[in-house]
């Protein structure tokens, strides 16, 4: 936003390429000072003399006299920003005093003292006291110099707001500023110079005040919409750089649905650029290239922008609100964008010897490839985009391997299983080899990362082998912090994988012995351990026999020590063969002094348990727990007396029967009443083999004991998630929020709709919106394909045309599901020219035809943006077919007869009355007859069967079958009366259905012939 540099267009004397003499004096002078004291000496007595100037000049401005000139002025404000940012801004103090006359120079008309005004408070602007100072008059002069003619002093006021807006607040919240800079944006006579200004100046603004569009919802629609209009024009590229910032803001952060409708336009742009531009050169601007490449900057946005409005259907699944997924966009629009990916992985992996044109290339690659997930694309254009990645990772430069990595991690979480097996049956060994020889600990992090994304049980001993190479070998980094994140890692790995109990037993203990408290912190590792093998009855010997090999080296890891402590203490019954209970004390007391507080206190209780196994041992534990009397810490010194007195208590009555009450067996843990369980998390059932889930996994025995299987570690520790998500959505629609500001006139063709299978739902001056409700399948009466057409009826040329169709509600079980079938056929319309939409409606249950879906329709004509809301009216008798209803055709007797069981079926329940329905007053002229005739007309369009019948005067009985996909097919009858003086109709439905289905096919009908 600093490239406003240009001369005044005033005729100013001084412009800015004037060269300022003293101030050019006093930088030399500074830098020629070769000692502190010198240099400190020369700044406060040029303060000192720049303060003189301007206390002399404003005595003589108070007098009348002349005032300091702009040349002067601009000159001393140029050596206080020197000083200031010279001095890493420790001098603000000491300039404070120019502020003053910074106001003097903001006020100027020349470009040059302007432009050195705003250039230094931006500089001071992060300082809260001198925002309190200047920021009514600041505010004042940027309203002024913005809603001026002159464009220089225009583009300066759009610089500072971009620069400074975010360090005011109140700014932000100036009315008049944001609508006068937002003015700009939206003004056709605003130069794209000044409009790619005011775009990055409002997105500043709106970032630091989201408000400005939320809070007026009248506003954000108009705004918003007059917003994504700029990027109509597909040719300016120069504005969309500037305007996609605005808009990935405004879907990301404000309101998410209205930019759903620029899918279409982003693609054809994208589609543009990726194929047409590498494709041939001839065809796209040679000025919009860097480096060979069509303009880089414009795809990665757009990708970026692309990225928010598109879900993959792994995300999908973990989420209930509504945003667009790849299933659902037409056809020709996911063809290019799975087009773009492929070029791009064509291109990014093309032998290049320019450096800046293979960054470039890599960097769209890795853009497109990171997005391909989203468009579910073929196993085949997975497995490609996985080796095009990997064939990078031999890359010289760090960047790109670390960027490599980082993708087929992302790839690896979200595609699932093709991008999984490309990386390890293909390319395992080239992983192995990077992880062996990278020095780089941010990209032996990824490298961990994309070997978890990818292990199962068919893998995992191989992989948990390398691991443990790379944490025992010392030619690899020494960052503990790597090693304590492999160590967690192949912990869970071994949980969730492990087929054979004696290899997890072997790992997790091998583990735990190459930890310490400096480099890991291991209480999840041995306390998970300790779960599963109290859950488990067949590991409490072989996990104990390790652990008395390991606790008898000399070198044992603390880790192991409190392992054993817990484990021995419980089960030391089952190694009496391999190690005594004498054995057992004197390990443990080895260990004693050489562990932490926390492990001395676990020993304690485990030295009082083996005498619980054998009072033997009774003399050298007393005297062991006298010792530790005096122990400075008051938990250990406790714990001894305790344990010394229950040691005492057993020896006078002869048995242990108090310490076994105390100390009873472990039972198994229950994740429900066990707080550490809960604060772990819980374990996949995926994690487990079918061989080894008894011995593993959950034990199916006595449910009294409460057995439930341990959990596993945090999932802070394990495989890295797919990024949260918004749901599921079809191009072009999504969910409504609330009910939108319908556009005049609309009743007329909702009201058609509901009667007529094709005709005008729409007419204007601009627009006309034409309808066509088929069924594409005969014997599937619940799925509907509604076609628009959009006729420009001006004499002007129709650009950026976009719809939304938007649900009443997607998530949570919806009424019916929308899905789009094909775009506007044609974005630009010339006059009397159409473009054609198609979208399907499945009905699933029973709604009112008030939760019809709601269409909005966005173009511009004639340098205006304009906007129709209307409703599309889809209801439950939209599922009736006169076919259909002529083979159900009943006679008056048999209608009274099935009205009357209704009735004692279902009573009141399957019943809705509608009274006094008034009908529109016809032309002069028309006999009354007319109005039943109309009547008859309408409700046999809309599918019903008639009963003929003579006997009842202006009553019309009629019958029908609503289908619905999900709660089957209901019958409906209908009494209608007509009151011909009064025009009024009234009729009463009832149905096989005791829900609200009578009073939702009485609303379509009330709708359908009031108009």
């Amino acid at each position: 936003m600093m490239d406003s540099r240009k001369p005044a267009s005033n005729g100013s004397s001084h412009n800015y390429s004037t060269t300022i003499k003293g101030l050019q004096l006093f930088i030399a002078d500074l830098r020629s000072s070769q000692y502190s004291d010198e240099h400190e000496k020369r700044i406060q007595s040029e303060i000192v003399k720049i303060k003189q100037q301007f206390d002399s000049a404003a005595k003589k401005s108070a007098n009348g006299k002349d005032k300091l000139g702009g040349y002067q002025r601009k000159k001393y404000i140029a050596k206080l920003a020197y000083i200031y940012v010279t001095s890493n801004t420790t001098k603000l103090n000491d300039i404070l005093f120019g502020l003053d006359q910074m106001l003097e120079l903001l006020a100027s008309d020349s470009f040059s003292e302007k432009f050195m005004a705003y250039m230094t408070l931006e500089f001071l602007y992060e300082h809260a006291i001198v925002i309190s100072k200047v920021r009514d008059k600041v505010t004042h002069q940027l309203i002024k110099d913005i809603s001026g003619s002159n464009d220089n002093f225009v583009a300066l006021a759009l610089n500072f707001i971009g620069v400074a807006g975010k360090l005011d607040i109140e700014m932000s919240k100036d009315d008049n500023l944001t609508t006068e800079v937002f003015q700009i944006l939206r003004s056709p006579t605003s130069t794209v110079y000044l409009k790619k200004k005011s775009a990055l100046a409002f997105l500043t603004l709106l970032k630091t005040n989201p408000g400005i569009l939320i809070d007026d919802p009248q506003r954000k629609q108009l705004w918003i919409q007059r917003i994504l209009s700029l990027l109509d024009d597909t040719q300016n590229y120069r504005l969309m750089l500037a305007v996609l910032p605005l808009v990935e803001y405004i879907a990301k952060n404000i309101d998410l649905e209205c930019c759903i409708r620029l899918l279409r336009q982003l693609t054809q742009i994208l589609y543009n650029c990726v194929i047409v531009g590498t494709s041939n050169s001839e065809k796209f601007p040679s000025e919009f290239k860097f480096a060979n490449v069509p303009n880089p900057w414009l795809i990665t946005k757009i990708v970026s922008l692309l990225s928010i409005l598109i879900v993959s259907p792994t995300e999908a699944n973990n989420t209930s609100s509504a945003v667009l997924q790849s299933s659902n966009i037409d056809r020709e629009t996911l063809g290019k964008l799975r087009m773009c990916v492929t070029k791009a992985i064509e291109v990014g992996t093309k032998s290049c010897n320019d450096p800046m044109e293979r960054i470039v290339l890599n960097t769209i690659l890795f853009s497109l490839i990171n997005f391909a997930s989203k468009l579910d694309p073929s196993p085949e254009a997975i497995s490609n985009s996985v080796s095009a990645l990997c064939s990078l990772l031999t890359s010289a430069e760090i960047n790109i391997r670390y960027l490599t990595l980082d993708s087929l991690v992302k790839l690896c979480s979200i595609s699932g299983r093709h991008a999984i097996d490309t990386v390890r049956y293909k390319n395992l060994n080239l992983i192995f080899h990077i992880l062996d020889s990278e020095r780089d600990s941010s990209i032996v992090r990824k490298v961990v990362d994309l070997l978890y994304t990818f292990t199962d049980s068919e893998n995992l001993q191989i992989i948990v082998q390398k691991l443990f190479e790379y944490v025992q070998s010392s030619r690899h980094p020494t960052d503990p912090f790597i090693k304590s994140d492999i160590a967690v890692k192949i912990a869970i790995l071994s949980e969730k994988f492990a087929i054979d109990a004696h290899w997890y037993i072997n790992v997790s203990l091998n583990l735990l012995s190459l930890t310490s408290n400096s480099t890991l912190n291991d209480d999840e590792i041995w306390q998970r351990l300790c779960q599963i093998v109290v859950n488990n009855t067949s590991l409490h010997q072989i996990t104990c026999e390790h652990l008395v090999d390991y606790l008898r080296e000399t070198h044992t890891s603390e880790a192991i020590v409190k392992t054993g402590a817990f484990l021995l203490g419980e089960y030391a019954n089952l190694v009496f063969e391999k190690a005594s209970v004498g054995e057992l004390f004197n390990l443990f007391t080895d260990k004693y002094f050489t562990t932490s507080n926390v492990t001395r206190a676990m020993i304690l209780t485990t030295i009082v348990k083996l005498y619980r196994f054998s009072t033997a041992i009774e003399s050298v534990v007393i005297k062991f727990f006298q010792i530790e009397l005096n122990s400075l810490d008051i938990e250990l010194q406790t714990r001894s007396f305790e344990y010394l007195n229950f040691v005492q208590l057993s020896k006078l009555n002869g048995n242990t029967k108090l310490l076994d009450v105390l100390f009873s067996p472990m039972p198994p843990f229950n994740t429900r009443s066990n707080p550490l369980l809960k604060r772990l998390g819980s374990l996949p059932s995926s994690g487990y083999s079918s061989t080894f889930s008894e011995s593993i996994g959950s034990l199916h025995g006595d449910k009294d004991r409460s057995t439930t299987p341990p959990t596993s570690f945090s999932q802070a520790s394990g495989r890295p998630a797919p990024p949260r998500s918004r749901g599921t959505k079809s191009a072009s629609i999504n969910t409504l929020a609330s009910e939108p500001m319908l556009s005049s006139g609309w009743e007329e063709g909702f009201s058609r709709m509901l009667s007529h299978r094709k005709g005008i739902l729409y007419t204007s001056g601009f627009l006309r919106v034409i309808y066509r409700i088929t069924n594409p399948e005969t014997e599937n009466l619940t799925r509907l394909k509604i076609s628009l057409t959009f006729i420009n009826q001006s004499e002007l040329k129709i650009n950026g045309l976009s719809t939304e169709i938007n649900a009443i509600r997607t998530a949570d079980n919806p009424e019916y599901v929308l899905r789009n079938i094909e775009p506007p056929s044609s974005i630009d319309v010339n006059p009397r020219g159409r473009s054609e939409q198609s979208f399907e409606v499945i009905v699933r249950k029973t709604f009112s035809v008030i939760d019809s879906p709601t269409v909005k329709v966005y173009f511009s004509c004639g340098g205006s943006t304009n906007s129709i809301v209307l409703k599309a009216a889809i209801g439950v008798t939209s599922t009736i077919t006169s076919s259909a209803a002529a083979k159900n055709t009943i006679s008056l007797p048999q209608f009274v007869t099935r009205w009357k069981t209704l009735r004692e079926a279902l009573g009141d329940d399957g019943e809705y009355i509608l009274e006094k329905i008034q009908l529109r007053r016809k032309k002069s002229g028309n006999p009354d007859g007319e109005y039943l005739r109309s009547i008859y007309q309408c409700i046999s369009r809309m599918g019903f069967n008639i009963v003929e019948q003579t006997s009842v005067n202006n009553t019309l009985f009629i019958a029908g079958i609503i289908h619905t996909k999900s709660e089957g097919s209901f019958g409906c009858l209908i009494k209608l009366k007509y009151d011909e003086p009064k025009r009024e109709v009234s009729l009463t439905c009832r149905t096989t259905s005791n829900g609200s289905l009578a009073q939702n096919i009485s609303e379509c009908l009330k709708y359908a012939i009031s108009n």
